[in-house]
């Protein structure tokens, strides 16, 4: 298998799930000012272009600087401000005050002026999504970091596409949010110990990316730990103790979730009916597929196609 197809199996599952970017606005804030955000079923992105505000979550109070981005993978609600006693305006109501054709957002006083891109990712499936569920409850590259310098000419930009908001600026806007959600999981995969980084970690070991890669190529095969090591060139004893350390699951639970993952896309995009959708990713009785696909995605097959397709 050609490494480099093994090895990009983030962007293949960040198309296959439809893991897609949105900004909620661009704020130019004077102090006092503070936005509140609920809890959501979306990761929400706050990305700072100039100034400096704090993000309060639970008990926590971050200061931000310029260049500083922060993402919160789970929805967790929470607030960013000048100051963590500045009174804040719940998020929806502050986005319902926006005057026609405005291409930005001002709010508070007459203070200290903050710059602050908001946004967020959503998919299509319930649940925790594979890639955003590896990580942390907030991941924070600092401005001055080597890393937030690399994403400088993403963030500039997505404040450009938004203020001039020309024809295809939604469409440009929301890819490169892909492009700067890419970079954050990179750069906070790179900053973890061996084995903290979950499956995107282990697409930087040549033997575990060869064994994902064979997986994610061909999900519906009855693969063995014997054979995946034998294609990867190691030893089953090695395969099985590696991908159990840097993946975090036996690859065995691996494969049903991406089998669950896989079948999910066919419910979604395909005309297929259960049983031939059942066989594809590797279940030959059509029960056993239901019963894997509820527990795994929280609702049966037949219901995730209908509420899909309502939606």
């Amino acid at each position: 298998m050609d490494l480099s197809h093994a090895s990009d199996l983030l962007g293949q599952i960040l198309e296959r799930t439809r893991l897609r970017g949105q900004l909620y606005c661009r704020t130019v804030a004077r102090a006092p000012w503070g936005l509140r955000f609920a809890p959501t079923a979306t990761a929400t992105v706050h990305m700072v272009i100039a100034g400096a505000c704090h993000l309060t979550q639970g008990r926590d109070a971050v200061a931000l600087g310029p260049g500083d981005v922060v993402l919160l993978p789970r929805g967790d609600g929470h607030a960013v401000a000048d100051s963590p006693r500045s009174p804040k305006l719940r998020v929806e109501d502050w986005l319902a005050t926006r005057g026609e054709g405005a291409s930005s957002y001002v709010l508070g006083g007459a203070g200290v002026e903050s710059r602050v891109l908001c946004g967020f990712f959503a998919f299509d499936e319930p649940g925790a999504h594979p890639v955003l569920r590896l990580l942390p409850e907030r991941v924070h590259l600092r401005g001055a970091s080597e890393d937030a310098r690399a994403l400088l000419p993403t963030v500039s930009l997505l404040e450009r596409e938004y203020e001039r908001g020309e024809r295809g600026a939604s469409v440009i806007i929301s890819r490169l949010l892909d492009i700067l959600l890419v970079q954050v999981l990179r750069a906070w995969a790179d900053a973890q110990p061996p084995g903290g980084a979950g499956w995107l970690g282990a697409l930087g070991d040549r033997t575990l990316a060869s064994a994902l890669g064979w997986m994610h190529a061909e999900p519906g095969r009855s693969w063995t730990v014997s054979e995946l090591a034998r294609r990867s060139g190691t030893s089953r004893a090695t395969l099985a103790r590696r991908f159990a350390s840097e993946v975090g699951v036996a690859p065995h639970e691996y494969l049903t979730r991406l089998r669950m993952q896989e079948a999910a896309h066919a419910l979604r995009e395909g005309q297929d009916g259960l049983a031939a959708i059942a066989g594809r990713v590797g279940y030959e009785s059509e029960f056993a597929f239901n019963r894997a696909f509820r527990r795994e995605m929280g609702v049966p097959p037949g219901e995730y196609r209908r509420k899909a397709r309502e939606g």
